[in-house]
């Protein structure tokens, strides 16, 4: 029996020591999590197994194979490292070293891997990275791959305009970009195919991390921004925040003034029962003036409980000056000549807004709710005196009140899975956007337009782990009410109730340091309420826009491949779209002598994109090379025919930085795009960019001065033909973005804002 015994004993350690779990923590230097670290297991030099730590730097070799003896990490921009394994499997916390490159005066650290795919995002990390001396999250964003725009308006490859979240909370001001220091963030998630958590109407999603928040006491961070462009344009920033224990108190002032000015020259064609052709030479400049304060607080209860609430206050005032030149002929003769004068002032009075939140952490639930509240008022008024050669001469006078409020609520919770999670939740939005337009000569109607919606989504998703996969599928239910009033009378044609279910899917395989993964989602584009807005503008006597309160929702499914491989990035993507909105020009009250630019619905566009991203490190040389196609199958009516408009669109994005000795930084990039064809929308001229920029660190790095020039050689000239039914208009736009910037950085032991509200109604506010 004892012998027996001995035997038994004998074989379940064996079971057990064959079957034992290999875990460990790595972080790097700062005692942050070190994500998407190689990490191997070996038998002498032998290949057993292969991971990468996740997004908390964790890594779980599961019943691993008993003749691993050590485990290998290795990551670019720090030392490989070999460890034994201990007898129980546990490596406990493991510090990575950075390693160094001696280059003259230059001591160069190796970066972390550009950018890698997590689930359905494109993770670009940003800390420890050249990335963080850019400037601010403006600059950072540029540089992003798939990433587009600037000034806070950014749109993804082949997506579209994105909505913007820093730490979970979304930024519903695109000042709020440029006020983010790059010094401050941690990484940054691009996800081209939203699922279940974010509205059905929101076509990408950039998500800023920033970094772990250190330090008490008092913090301040200041910059200014300084263009020269004909004109000067200036943004002054303020950050105080105080620190003690759980509690954070901050406070933000922001102020900018500035000009711009633009140019178009369009030829409009109009073919019906006579050909009508339009001249319109126009210049335009704009002064603004924005003025924003905001204050709140954060307690942290402990590491698993958190509440916040702020305050913000907006206003913005400014006036336009325009003189415009049209001819038009009937048949060859000029039938009329005008030339107008534009005077017109513009008022945002303030704009209050306002959040709460609470996060929260019990056992393996945790638990977020977002209140938001926002209220807008503003007034418009313009004069245009216009002066005609062969008839009577016009003076037009608008006046515009656009008044706008927003509550919206959003709860989640999730549960911890062993190898997963599942989350549910629900948001609910309630907006009002009412608008009163007025023309006193009654060359247009005065109307008073009333939108009234409310918008009900539950939504769930599940994420489980199998190995090398993960998966995530996830179902959002939307029940949307909207109620169309003109002159305060409930219109039954233009009010809209829908219910629609949304489903979303994401699969990923990660063997090692090659990732590949599938994203699928069925989404809605609501129009905005610009786009809904039944009113007449006056541009002058052969053209109006207005919007069509008879829009309806554009449908779409998308489609989405990614893979990435150390340095490079590869993305698919093929989207189907039912009721495609579309830009269009149509007769005023038939009268063919009058058009009108609107908007409409047309049957269905299919777009393919492919995108390709390169971003090396050679020392103190960092490029990036980015190129894109996207290619529709479009058409629409056009002079009693079906035109199809079907030319690809190439694009070409390169990025270089040195990094020199004593803190000096150069920057030199360069933007190009083709010919070819968007909607009914013909680029006919291609288009491009080439910046440069110089910035050097003092004070020990912090104070930053920087010195650009943007637009060298002015190549962002614009030129596009619009085909519309009966109507061709050939468009050419200078908007004069050649200029020269000075930016001063400083900052005073600066730590990250710990707020953790995400906000709730991200739709409604970027309709409004």
């Amino acid at each position: 029996m004892r012998f027996h015994a001995a035997i038994a004993i004998l074989v379940l350690g064996y079971i057990a020591s064959y079957a034992k779990d290999i875990k460990g923590l790595l972080i790097d230097e700062t005692g942050q999590p070190a994500s998407f670290v190689n990490v191997v297991l070996m038998n002498d030099s032998t290949f057993i197994d292969g991971k990468v730590t996740d997004e908390a730097g964790v890594f779980i070799f599961e019943n691993a194979d008993s003749l691993a003896s050590k485990v290998k990490i290795s990551m670019i921009g720090y030392e490989d490292m070999l460890l034994p394994i201990p007898f129980d499997g546990n490596c406990n916390t493991i510090t990575l070293k950075p390693s160094t490159v001696m280059l003259g005066e230059v001591v160069v650290k190796g970066e972390l891997p550009s950018t890698r795919i997590k689930g359905n995002a494109l993770v670009t990390r940003v800390e420890n990275s050249i990335l963080a001396t850019t400037g601010s999250a403006n600059d950072v964003l540029k540089n992003i791959p798939m990433v587009t725009g600037a000034n806070g308006n950014f749109s993804v490859f082949g997506r579209g305009d994105a909505i913007i979240y820093i730490n979970g909370r979304l930024v519903r001001s695109s000042d709020e970009i440029g006020q983010l220091a790059s010094v401050d963030i941690k990484e940054i998630q691009v996800i081209n195919n939203p699922g279940a958590q974010y509205g059905a109407n929101v076509n990408a999603v950039i998500r800023i991390v920033t970094k772990k928040p250190v330090g008490e006491g008092f913090s301040v961070s200041a910059y200014t921004d300084n263009i020269y462009n004909k004109w000067f344009t200036t943004k002054e920033q303020l950050n105080l925040k105080y620190r003690t224990g759980g509690l954070e108190i901050f406070g933000m002032g922001y102020f900018s003034h500035g000009k711009n000015y633009d140019e178009e020259y369009a030829v409009t064609t109009s073919y019906g029962k006579s050909l009508l052709e339009m001249i319109s030479d126009q210049s335009a400049s704009t002064t603004q003036t924005n003025i924003s304060g905001k204050i709140g607080f954060n307690y942290q209860f402990n590491e698993h409980h958190s509440i916040g609430a702020y305050y913000q206050h907006d206003y913005n005032r400014g006036h336009h000056l325009g003189h415009y030149l049209n001819d038009i002929t009937e048949n060859g003769k000029l039938y009329e000549s005008s030339v107008s004068d534009l005077k017109g002032w513009f008022k945002a009075l303030p704009c209050n807004s306002a959040n709460i939140y609470y996060n929260g952490t019990v056992g393996k639930f945790t638990f977020d709710f977002n209140g938001d509240y926002m209220q807008t008022k503003d007034n418009d008024r313009s004069y245009q005196y216009e002066q005609n050669k062969f008839s009577d001469n016009r003076n037009v006078t608008t006046f515009n009140t656009t008044r706008n409020r927003l509550f919206a609520e959003k709860a989640s919770i999730s549960y911890e899975l062993p190898k997963g999670n599942i989350l549910i939740g629900e948001e609910y939005t309630n907006s009002r956007s009412r608008n009163d337009f007025r023309n006193p000569e009654n060359i247009l109607n005065s109307e008073l337009t009333d939108v009234r919606e409310s918008n009900i989504g539950v939504f769930a998703e599940v994420s489980q782990t199998f190995g090398r996969f993960s998966a995530t599928a996830g179902v959002r239910y939307e029940h949307v009410k909207s109620d169309y009033y003109l002159n305060d009378r409930l219109v039954d044609g233009q009010s809209k109730t829908y219910n629609n279910l949304f489903p979303s899917a994401n699969i990923t395989y990660t063997p090692g340091d090659f990732r590949f993964s599938l994203s699928y989602s069925n989404r809605i584009s609501r129009p905005t309420y610009n786009n809904l807005t039944g009113n007449y503008f006056y541009v002058n006597s052969m053209v109006y826009t207005r919007g069509n309160p008879y829009l309806k929702p554009a449908k779409r499914q998308d489609f989405t491949a990614q893979a990435s491989w150390k340095y490079i990035t590869l993305s698919a993507q093929y989207t189907y779209t039912k009721d495609v909105i579309t830009q269009i020009y149509e007769p005023y009250e038939d009268n063919e002598k009058i058009n009108v630019f609107t908007v409409t619905n047309t049957p269905n566009q299919k777009l393919f994109s492919l995108y390709l991203n390169a971003s090396p490190v050679f020392g103190i040389y960092h490029p990036s090379l980015s190129l894109g196609m996207q290619k529709q199958w479009f058409g629409i009516n056009y002079r009693d025919q079906y035109l199809k408009l079907g030319s690809p669109i190439f694009t070409i994005q390169m990025q270089n930085t040195f990094t020199l000795p004593k803190d000096w930084n150069i920057e030199a990039s360069f933007w190009w795009r083709s010919r070819g064809d968007w909607k009914n929308w013909s680029y006919t001229h291609t288009q491009s960019s080439v910046n440069l920029r110089v910035y050097k660190m003092f004070l020990d790095k912090s104070l930053t001065v920087y010195l650009g020039v943007n637009d060298i050689f002015n190549g962002m000239l614009y030129h596009a033909d619009l085909y519309s039914r009966n109507v061709k208009m050939q468009s050419n736009v200078n908007n004069h973005g050649r200029n020269v910037e000075l930016t001063i950085r400083y900052n005073f032991n600066t730590s990250k804002n710990r707020y953790k509200g995400t906000g709730a109604g991200q739709t409604e506010k970027s309709r409004f």
